[in-house]
C-alpha cells in the first residue's frame, strides 16, 4: 500500500483515509463519482454518511477508532488520561473484536461521563462489495459484542476503512445506525507520522464542525504524545469539544429549521 505524497495546503476537501489496516491512503474529492452530497445548513452529508458537522459552530469532534489488531499498545491508555485531566469530551469507535480482547479498557471508556462509545464493525472487513448480510452482520455482531460487556453503543458506525458501499444508507437505516467518517485525518497508523506531524496536521485542517480520527491503540503510532498538544491548540483557536452525537444532532436541528423556511409561505 503506498502512501499518497502531502496534501496541498488549503485544499477543502473531505477525507476519504483508509483508517485501521497498513498505511493510510489519503485520497481527496471534492466530488466523488456518484457521490450524492447534501449541504445542511454548514454540515456534510454524503448518501446520508456524515463527513463534517455545521461550519459556522466552533464546536469539533475529537474521534478514536479501536481496531482489532496486534500491534502494541492494544490500548493507549496514555491518550484517556490526557483527555480526562483536560475534561475533552471523545467519541470511540470500537470494533467489536477489540470490545472482546479488551473488556477492562471499554468499561474504563465508557465509565468517563464525557466520552461517547459508538460502532466499527466486528472483524473489521471490508465493506465495498461484500453482501448485504455481511454489511448488516458487521454492524449488528459489533454492538452485540459491546453489550455483552455491559456497554450500551450510541447509533452511530463508522464503517472499517471508511468504505461507503452503494446499500450502506439502507443497511445503515435499517440497523438504526448513523454512519460517520470524518473530514481531518492525520494518519496517525503511519509510522512516518510524528507527534509534531499529527498535531500540525489536525490544527491545520481543523474547521467548525470538524471530525478528527485518529487511533486509540497500536495503530495510533504517535497519537498518545500528540494528543495533549493538539488538545491545546484546538482550544488556543477557540474551538470546543463536543462528541459525534451532538453534531448530529445539529446537524438535524438545522436540517428542520431549514425546511421549515422552505415551507414557510
Amino acid at each position: 500500500m503506498t502512501v499518497q505524497p502531502r496534501y496541498a495546503l488549503r485544499v477543502a476537501v473531505a477525507t476519504v483515509a483508509i483508517a485501521c489496516a497498513g498505511l493510510p491512503v489519503r485520497a481527496y474529492a471534492s466530488s466523488p463519482h456518484g457521490a450524492r452530497r447534501a449541504a445542511v445548513a454548514g454540515c456534510e452529508i454524503r448518501d446520508t454518511v456524515l463527513i463534517h458537522g455545521e461550519r459556522s459552530s466552533h464546536d469539533i469532534a475529537l474521534t478514536f477508532d479501536a481496531c482489532p489488531t496486534h500491534l502494541v499498545p492494544g490500548f493507549a491508555s496514555e491518550i484517556v488520561e490526557a483527555l480526562v485531566k483536560a475534561e475533552i469530551p471523545a467519541t470511540f469507535f470500537v470494533s467489536g473484536k477489540w470490545a472482546e480482547s479488551h473488556p477492562d479498557d471499554l468499561r474504563r471508556l465508557a465509565a468517563v461521563p464525557f466520552f461517547a462509545i459508538a460502532l466499527h464493525g466486528y472483524r473489521h472487513h471490508h465493506l465495498n462489495g461484500a453482501s448485504p448480510a455481511n454489511i448488516l452482520g458487521e454492524i449488528e455482531d459489533g454492538r452485540r459484542a459491546i453489550e455483552a460487556v455491559g456497554v450500551r453503543p450510541q447509533a452511530l458506525f463508522r464503517p472499517p476503512f471508511g468504505d461507503r458501499p452503494p446499500g450502506l444508507a439502507a443497511l445503515a437505516h435499517r440497523a438504526g445506525v448513523t454512519p460517520v467518517l470524518w473530514d481531518v485525518a492525520p494518519g496517525d497508523p503511519s509510522p512516518k507520522e510524528t507527534a509534531a506531524d499529527i498535531e500540525r496536521d489536525v490544527l491545520h485542517q481543523a474547521r467548525g464542525g470538524s471530525i478528527i480520527i485518529l487511533h486509540v491503540n497500536g495503530r495510533g503510532v504517535g497519537t498518545a504524545a500528540a494528543v495533549p498538544k493538539l488538545v491545546a491548540g484546538l482550544r488556543e483557536r477557540g474551538f470546543h469539544f463536543v462528541t459525534v452525537s451532538d453534531l448530529v444532532r445539529q446537524c438535524e436541528a438545522d436540517s428542520a429549521i431549514a425546511g421549515q423556511a422552505r415551507n414557510a409561505p
